[in-house]
């Protein structure tokens, strides 16, 4: 097993502790729960509107007891800080090798006992009515179903919706998703286009 900060024993526990003090002091909180039985699947966030977000991530991961894993492009892991962000469960990537991408995380779904891998689909922090589909592609690939988690600024909650499963028609797939994440208000609601 590949220790990471979400699965370190001592510092793990630190981390939620911390976690859960920060939280109250913020006045955010965790809703819902990871599924139990299911072990591997991709976990979309959104809306992503602000730097800000990575702090409510490590807290929201941290109190969910995850394991996450998140795609980074490669150029960055130099040195301490490719030992960091692996650390912190990054995959390092070729942004420019996008097919053969979606078949190096199939292969690591059918490795591993257990994978959650995290992408938030609008892909910036900028407002991007065009969201990458490359969450759905993979998912369906690796046969995993698509674990929806969210982000609403009015309701000052990170909240776990549920498991989705991606059909054949991507298309409607992502208006049933967009849908769901409309009515949700980011950090910075502006910087989210429905």
């Amino acid at each position: 097993m590949r220790y990471t900060l979400f699965s370190t024993p001592l510092l793990t526990s630190l981390l939620r502790v911390f976690s859960r003090i920060m939280l109250k002091i913020i006045r955010w909180k965790v809703i819902g729960e990871l599924p139990k039985d299911q072990h591997k699947y991709v976990l979309i966030v959104a809306p992503h509107t602000s730097n800000w977000d990575f702090m409510l991530f490590i807290f929201a991961v941290s109190v969910l007891r995850l394991k996450p894993n998140v795609l980074i492009k490669d150029s960055l892991f130099i040195g301490p800080l490719g030992w960091f962000l692996r650390f912190c469960g990054a995959i390092p990537v070729n942004r420019k090798q996008a097919s053969s991408l979606v078949s190096y995380i199939t292969s690591i779904y059918q490795q591993r006992e257990e994978f959650v891998l995290v992408i938030t689909p609008e892909g910036t922090r900028s407002a991007n009515p065009q969201w990458k589909r490359g969450f759905h592609h993979i998912a369906r690939s690796a046969n995993v179903p698509i674990l929806v988690v969210y982000v609403d600024s009015s309701e000052r909650t990170i909240g776990v919706n549920g498991l989705f499963t991606p059909t054949v028609d991507i298309d409607e797939d992502m208006l049933k998703l967009k849908k769901f994440f409309n009515a949700k208000k980011g950090l910075i609601p502006g910087n989210y286009a429905s």
